[in-house]
């Protein structure tokens, strides 16, 4: 037997504001996104995609169970949601959330990735490289500040030089983000 395609949307986490809130952060504009383009009725699944990155006195739950609930709450059935809920960074979000779709014994059809136009750009390069997937991008209209846009700037290069994410530098930040996390 054959099975069908998934139209599948992620939603990669951004910011989370104290204590687990979702209120004015880029996350919340993403999610809105998101619930817009669910409303078309042209997609099967939401992936949230996030992890536990800032310490307990901001985040105690991780960004994608807040968004998984922000979305139940807006009337996506939650069996429609699938919660990656252990990335840290942009490499981790993409991996872990094909690995769960995967894992599920879902399809990948078409897919959609809602973000900010600069970390979109990021996420086409690592889908292509890693797993020759191009996606349909649905960019977030949001400013960013002038240190967003370097950060923004240096990671799109060094995605060029680290295609799987596991190079010192990347590893380095995501043992920094764990400890801070677990403080």
């Amino acid at each position: 037997m054959i099975k069908k395609p998934k139209r599948i949307i992620i939603v990669p986490s951004n910011d989370i504001n104290p204590l687990n809130q979702l209120s004015n952060t880029h996350t919340l504009l993403r999610c809105k996104d998101a619930l817009k383009l669910w409303k078309t009725n042209g997609f099967d699944f939401i992936v949230t995609s996030g992890g536990c990155y800032y310490n307990k006195k901001v985040q105690t739950i991780p960004a994608a169970d807040i968004m998984k609930s922000w979305f139940v709450s807006n009337e996506v059935p939650e069996a429609q949601i699938i919660s990656e809920n252990k990335s840290l960074d942009t490499y981790t979000n993409l991996h872990y959330s094909l690995k769960l779709l995967k894992d599920s014994n879902i399809t990948l059809g078409n897919l959609a990735i809602v973000s900010h136009w600069t970390h979109l750009t990021r996420i086409k390069i690592i889908l292509w490289r890693n797993y020759k997937i191009k996606p349909v991008c649905f960019p977030v209209e949001y400013k960013l500040s002038f240190a967003e846009w370097l950060h923004e700037f240096f990671w799109f290069f060094y995605h060029f030089l680290d295609k799987t994410g596991d190079g010192f530098l990347e590893r380095k930040i995501r043992k920094m983000v764990e400890v801070r996390a677990s403080s």
